[in-house]
């Protein structure tokens, strides 16, 4: 499984923070490659979700068993 998680802002430090809820993840096809899931990702923020304003590509088992296969990347 690859997909994107999305980040916004903390209200108290403002760091990149990962947002929650099922807005915040977008499911990418993991035939691609990583030059388009980042193109993909920048394509899918604010469609038919809130404007976030970083993104990270993650690759693993599950939501909750992955990790992050690219850097922390800024809109």
């Amino acid at each position: 499984m690859v997909y994107v998680q999305y980040f916004h802002k903390g209200i108290v430090t403002g760091n990149d923070i990962p947002a929650c809820g099922d807005r915040a993840v977008v499911t990418l096809d993991g035939r691609q490659t990583i030059t388009t899931w980042h193109r993909d990702a920048v394509s899918f923020n604010g469609m038919r979700r809130p404007m976030y304003t970083a993104y990270q590509i993650m690759r693993g088992e599950s939501f909750t068993r992955s990790t992050p296969i690219s850097p922390i990347v800024r809109l």
